[in-house]
């Protein structure tokens, strides 16, 4: 759903510069220079636009880290799963029904809950809650009574310092496995669901540098699930190839900018295939990687964020059926948009306030009018942030 006016057509090489983004009440015009050997070309790129509401704020606990949203309690409403770093427990924010929640109803975790998930491990149809512990080096189950209450925890050891976790199926069973990075441990482990919800012994395998964020994506197209992480101080993103029973090929690696903090996965040039994008935190942009076609990447291209962009997702924020760009920017507590303008290419982002140091962002769509929400979780506020889409 979008348009482009060509101001000259010339054969030539070169490559694509973003200049800006003029935003209108119901369009986008984005401007963007072809630079080639001889001449240059000016595309004007017309959008739908997607605008959001300044943010409304719900308490939290303290230091709220990472945010995830599912239906807990089948009210066919999307909840909010907040992990409250700070004070050792998740907050459960129920939705009201209308797109605002209820106060936070809290269980307890480990010590510094720093990454959480909400996949149903034990196969009742309802949302568990999983949790990465960073300081007491586990990772939290919490199963759904069934009713949006839970059970107390169980825990599993990890590697040193869980930072970030994602449940997939990596061995084809049906039943959802967790995907932890060991931060400190420089590895990757892999809790396969013994089939009730319990979780087998962690098997690791070696990442980079201080592996932060991971994802899960078939990325070779064979119908498995692959790792893919990014190791902030190798400044490279990580694939692990699943070798088709739930083991992994050692990482084959891509060179990132400064401290990449975040990763994920999106088809976001349309080809079917995955490609990979990453917040590269120190060098204050994101990089896209465009999938080769076989599970290779291609040198990624970036794009200029606010300061310290902390973590990156890919949602369809202006309904064009494709993926746009979210970044949760701790620095300039900001949140910015990226609308994708076609090819894997992004229009220059559009920045909206949030509190302070915003570092966990998902979008979905909180009141039931089939537009995407953003959720951030402001760590310095103690709170969670609501930007509706207008």
């Amino acid at each position: 759903m979008y348009s482009t006016s060509r101001v000259q057509e010339r054969p030539c090489a070169g490559s694509f510069e973003s200049l800006e983004t003029k935003q209108y009440s119901d369009k986008a015009i984005a401007f963007h220079n072809y630079i080639g050997t001889n001449n240059n070309i000016r595309f004007v790129i017309a959008l739908w636009n997607r605008t959001f509401a300044a943010q409304v704020t719900y308490s939290t606990g303290t230091g709220p880290h990472s945010v995830v949203a599912a239906d807990v309690n089948g009210d066919s409403k999307l909840d909010l799963i907040v992990a409250n770093s700070g004070s050792r427990n998740v907050g459960i924010l129920l939705n009201n029904g209308d797109g605002t929640f209820a106060t936070q109803i809290t269980y307890s975790t480990g010590s510094v809950p720093i990454s959480v998930g909400a996949p149903d491990v034990n196969g009742d149809n309802n949302p568990d809650i999983v949790v990465a512990n960073q300081a007491s080096d586990t990772v939290s189950v919490l199963l759904n009574n069934g009713n949006g209450t839970f059970a107390t925890q169980v825990t599993y050891s990890t590697g040193s310092s869980p930072y970030s976790l994602v449940a997939a199926d990596v061995n084809g069973d049906s039943k959802l496995d967790i995907i932890v990075a060991n931060l400190v441990s420089n590895n990757v482990g892999v809790f396969l669901n013994n089939g009730d919800g319990t979780f087998a012994t962690q098997v690791t395998y070696s990442a980079g540098n201080y592996p932060i964020s991971v994802a899960a994506a078939d990325v070779n197209g064979d119908r498995k699930l692959d790792i893919i992480v990014v190791n902030g101080n190798s400044r490279n993103v990580g694939v692990f190839l699943n070798n088709g029973n739930g083991t992994f090929a050692t990482q084959v690696t891509y060179s990132t900018g400064t401290s990449p903090q975040s990763v994920v996965a999106a088809d976001v040039n349309g080809d079917t295939k995955l490609d990979i994008i990453v917040a590269n935190y120190v060098s204050n942009n994101v990089g896209v990687f465009l999938n080769n076609g076989d599970g290779t990447f291609a040198t990624q291209v970036t794009y200029s964020t606010g300061t310290y962009p902390q973590s990156v997702i890919a949602a369809d924020v202006n309904r064009d059926s494709k993926l746009d760009l979210i970044v949760a920017n701790s620095g300039s507590d900001s949140v910015s948009v990226f609308l994708n303008i076609g090819n894997g290419m992004f229009a220059t982002q559009v920045t909206y306030s949030t509190g302070s140091l915003p570092y966990s962002v998902a979008a979905v769509d909180v009141n039931g009018d089939r537009k995407l929400d953003i959720i951030v979780t402001n760590v310095n506020s103690n709170n969670v942030g609501i930007l509706l889409a207008v």
